[in-house]
């Protein structure tokens, strides 16, 4: 059972610094819950041996982005397609409305120490293994995925330098709580309109009064939301988001180097100004992404639009995956043309107010075949094949992205700058946000991170800024989570 946010104090690390006993207490350290024995740097740390504190190093996040290729596979044919169906369907229950069935909230969350009932929960447990040190990959088959991909090797010295490993660990040899630890996770399954431009001639018109669902995603934080609804200008994030994509179509996922603003910024005024870093990470089918989870992201398509196919460079086709692209052929999906991820926040120390289980009802509606290993053995027969791979051993050793693509202002002899977004709404407030290179500029940049499939993009003043307006009612604010 999770514990309420309203029976603990939500206190900062100065608050907590007292000597007290703070094991009920939610604790923040820059923007992340932590345990009540963590110790954040001292400024007197190094300098003065005999004040200083030794600090806990907090090993996640590991990076503010990383990509990893073909992380995940699946056999063409019907167990591909029974999981997409899958993700299809806990798409549609989270979004419907609380009156009808399959009503779950907007995100689902599996508990650290809770068992997979489905194929679904077992990849985003699997995240989790890569982080959690209490279950090391080799004993941890398919069953166990990206909640633990992220957490493998979070064990720290206990009070006498020893390092114990019990069935629930030794407290303070930990530095999260399984107990108050999981993932947090949902699936987008969007329409991806074609990187030429033209209509879907087998899609039907719709209505003009029918608005789209497009695969664009505005910009905006993952959070606890609910506990910001209790708690006004306190944001606490997951401490990895991660995006897995289970198509090749879409535009891309675009992550900035711009943090939330810390509670004592009520205006959110750190909110505005130039962000000179940022990330484009384009749709592949296997393909996933891990970011600090206190960063900006969305997915802006009319500015970093999705890529022709014809653009992508890849190597030559080995025979094996000319096989794979008939057998592939043999079994189109009505999901083909859809923009499909499968998105898990890592939480540690704390779990989302609003994210539920996943309802039993609906995991009964879940077709793909699935076995909960047992010591790593399975009881179904022999002919019993898991519906996915995860080939993902180590998250410390991210792909290479190479140089860095540069991004200028436009010059006054260009057409101008690409454009604004002025409907946003992040932190409650309104946000424009300003691209200041050519159109033509940040479409070569896209068609550059297709190419490679994700790209660090280096930017110079001008080229993307965030203007900061007038608060906006945090009923009217849309903060769902998307990727």
């Amino acid at each position: 059972t999770l514990e309420p946010i309203q029976n603990k104090k939500t206190l900062t690390m100065t608050d907590a610094d007292d000597g007290n006993d703070r094991h009920d207490d939610l604790i923040v350290d820059e923007g992340f819950a932590v345990l009540n024995n963590f110790q954040p740097k001292k400024a007197s740390d190094g300098v003065d041996s005999k004040n200083s504190v030794e600090k806990i190093v907090d090993p996640i996040p590991r990076y503010s982005f990383a990509s990893f290729a073909d992380t995940i596979s699946m056999p063409f044919g019907d167990q591909r397609e029974s999981f997409l169906n899958d993700c299809s369907l806990v798409f549609t229950a989270r979004t419907k409305e609380d009156s009808e069935s399959y009503s779950t909230g907007e995100t689902f969350f599996l508990p650290c120490l809770m068992k997979p009932r489905c194929a679904l929960e077992a990849l985003v447990r699997l995240s989790f293994a890569l982080y959690d040190w209490r279950l090391p990959l080799s004993a941890c088959p398919q069953a166990h995925t990206i909640f633990h991909a992220h957490v493998d090797g979070l064990e720290g010295a206990s009070a006498n330098g020893s390092k114990k490993s019990s069935e629930h660990g030794d407290m303070k040899s930990l530095l999260y709580d399984p107990e108050r630890s999981g993932a947090e996770w949902w699936t987008l399954v969007l329409d991806a309109p074609s990187a030429d431009g033209k209509e879907d001639t087998n899609q039907e018109q719709l209505d003009d009064d029918e608005e789209e669902e497009d695969d664009e995603v505005g910009m905006h934080f993952d959070a606890d939301y609910g506990l910001e609804a209790q708690i006004s200008n306190f944001m606490l994030h997951p401490r990895v988001g991660t995006i897995t994509y289970l198509s090749d179509i879409g535009v891309p996922t675009l992550i900035l180097d711009k943090r939330s603003p810390a509670p004592s910024d009520v205006e959110k005024k750190s909110l505005g100004g130039d962000i000179n870093r940022a990330w484009l990470s384009h749709p592949r089918f296997g393909k996933h992404v891990a970011f600090d989870g206190r960063l900006l992201h969305g997915a802006p398509g009319k500015f970093f639009p999705a890529v022709a196919e014809s653009v992508t460079v890849t190597e030559p086709k080995t025979k094996k995956a000319k096989v794979e692209e008939k057998e592939c052929t043999k079994h189109q999906n009505p999901l083909s043309g859809k923009r499909i991820t499968f998105l898990v926040n890592i939480w540690l120390n704390h779990c989302p107010i609003d994210a539920d289980i996943l309802d039993e009802d609906v995991v009964s509606k879940l077709t793909t075949v699935w076995e909960n290993p047992t010591n790593g053995k399975t009881k179904a027969d022999e002919s019993y094949c898991p519906p996915f791979k995860w080939n993902l051993k180590d998250v410390s050793v991210p792909d290479d992205l190479g140089e860095a693509v540069t991004l200028t202002a436009a010059p006054t002899e260009s057409d101008g700058p690409a454009g604004v977004e002025e409907d946003l709404v992040i932190c409650n407030r309104q946000i424009t946000m300003i691209f200041g290179a050519t159109m033509e500029s940040f479409h070569d940049v896209s068609n550059f991170a297709a190419m490679k499939g994700s790209a660090e993009i280096t930017m110079g003043n001008g080229v993307l800024t965030l203007g900061v307006g007038n608060e906006v009612n945090s009923d009217d604010e849309d903060s769902g989570e998307d990727s």
